[in-house]
């Protein structure tokens, strides 16, 4: 159950290995279903020809290409892994759409904010994060039009497997921690900053939420 991203230890999660096989998978098959589900939904909210977008802990960039094959004018990936921006560029020109992406190394949360874009992408990312509030505070301030996400499901089942995986971390000495945070209170704060989020999709481990900007 991989997240995308975490400036803590990203790194070593997230090297060379991770980025060559991600890119391997994402050239042979496309994006994977719960992407694909995830951006199924957003298109079906919010019209994406000329729009701008950044994706937050994108990986090597498969949703974030696949927004610009769908007519987004121009997108930014933040990723605290150098191994998966370079990749994510290398995908990108491979497609004929260097020009239209910007891939950046750094930490969404705690860097300085950018620019403002329509869409803000966090597929897996916010788990990856100890508090989710930085994220979404900068998320919600940068978002024109709406905030596409997918969170663990808050189950039991979810926090057992997410203890395994950060006890493997622990045994490995890696810092790479994984959080479940409260579905509720991150819906109800981006309510209180003039979003209205909806649950368009769940998975067994995975919700999916778009946020539109009311």
């Amino acid at each position: 159950m991989p997240c995308t991203c975490n400036a803590l230890g990203c790194a070593e999660m997230f090297g060379d290995r991770i980025a060559r096989k991600e890119a391997a998978r994402f050239r042979r098959r496309g994006l994977e279903p719960r992407s694909r589900r995830l951006l199924d939904a957003l298109a079906a909210r919010v019209a994406l020809p000329g729009k701008t977008a950044v994706e937050v802990g994108a990986g090597v960039g498969g949703l974030t290409i696949s927004l610009l094959e769908q007519g987004i004018a121009h997108a930014t990936i933040i990723d605290a892994s150098p191994a998966c921006v370079q990749t994510a560029r290398a995908i990108a020109a491979e497609r004929g759409l260097e020009g239209a992406l910007t891939a950046t190394i750094g930490n969404y949360a705690e860097d300085e904010p950018g620019a403002g874009a329509d869409i803000v992408v966090m597929d897996r990312v916010v788990c990856c994060y100890p508090s989710w509030r930085g994220l979404l505070d900068r998320a919600t301030a940068q978002a024109g039009a709406a905030i596409a996400l997918a969170w663990p499901r808050d189950t039991g089942y979810t926090r057992i497997g997410i203890a395994l995986i950060n006890l493997l971390m622990r045994l490995r000495r890696s810092p790479f921690r994984v959080f479940v945070h409260p579905p509720q209170m991150m819906q109800a704060f981006m309510e209180s900053r003039g979003f209205m989020p909806e649950v368009v999709g769940r998975t067994p481990v995975w919700e999916l939420v778009v946020a539109r900007r009311a």
